[in-house]
C-alpha cells in the first residue's frame, strides 16, 4: 500500500508500553491529526501550489493558529526531548535501532518529534512487531483517514527532501 514511500532521518524518539482505552487512543489519534497537519502546512507551504494565493496564504495562517493555541496548551506540560534516533518512517511503520526493543505484539505509544523547526512531540497509537536484534519495528494501526493522509503527506516531502539531497540540491 505503501509502494515503497519511506524517509529515513534523524529525529528524537522514544517508546512506552501503553494499554490505552478507546476515549484515551482517540485524543492520541486527533492531536496528532492536528500537529502533522499542521507541520505539512507550514513545512510544505512552499512546495505546493495552490490555485489561490490567498487562500493558501489563509490556509496557512490557520493552521499556525491552531498550532499557537495547541503549543499553548502543550506549555503547561513541558519535558525534554527523547533521545534521537535514525528512523525508517513510511506512512505506517517506524523502524529505528533499539537495544532493548517492545516486545512483539505490545501495544506502544511512540513519542517523536519529526519537526525540527517546532519543538512538539507527536504521540503516536502502535503495534509493536518482530523485528532483528537491536532494532526496533512499530506499526501505526487504525488510523483515521486524515491521520493516513498527513502521514504520507510528510513521509512523501521528507523522501523528496532526501532525494534531492543526495542530487545534491
Amino acid at each position: 500500500m505503501t509502494d515503497g514511500l519511506f524517509c529515513t532521518c534523524s529525529m528524537p524518539l522514544a517508546w512506552s508500553p501503553a494499554d490505552l482505552d478507546a476515549q484515551a487512543r482517540h485524543g492520541l489519534l486527533r492531536e496528532a491529526t492536528l500537529l502533522l497537519g499542521a507541520f505539512n502546512q507550514m513545512e510544505g507551504g512552499h512546495e505546493l501550489e495552490s490555485p489561490g494565493p490567498e487562500n493558501r496564504r489563509l490556509e496557512r495562517l490557520e493552521a499556525k493558529l491552531d498550532l499557537a493555541l495547541f503549543l499553548l496548551a502543550r506549555a503547561l506540560e513541558p519535558g525534554p526531548a527523547p533521545a534521537p534516533h535514525q528512523v525508517t518512517l513510511t506512512p505506517t511503520t517506524l523502524a529505528w535501532n533499539e537495544a532493548t526493543a517492545p516486545a512483539a505484539g505490545s501495544s506502544l505509544v511512540l513519542e517523536l518529534r519529526p519537526s525540527e523547526s517546532l519543538p512538539l512531540t507527536l504521540r503516536l497509537p502502535a503495534l509493536a512487531e518482530a523485528a532483528p536484534p537491536g532494532q526496533a519495528l512499530a506499526r501505526l494501526e487504525a488510523l483515521p483517514e486524515d491521520l493516513v493522509d498527513a502521514l504520507y503527506q510528510f513521509v512523501f516531502r521528507r523522501h523528496r527532501q532526501e532525494i534531492r539531497a543526495r542530487a545534491g540540491g
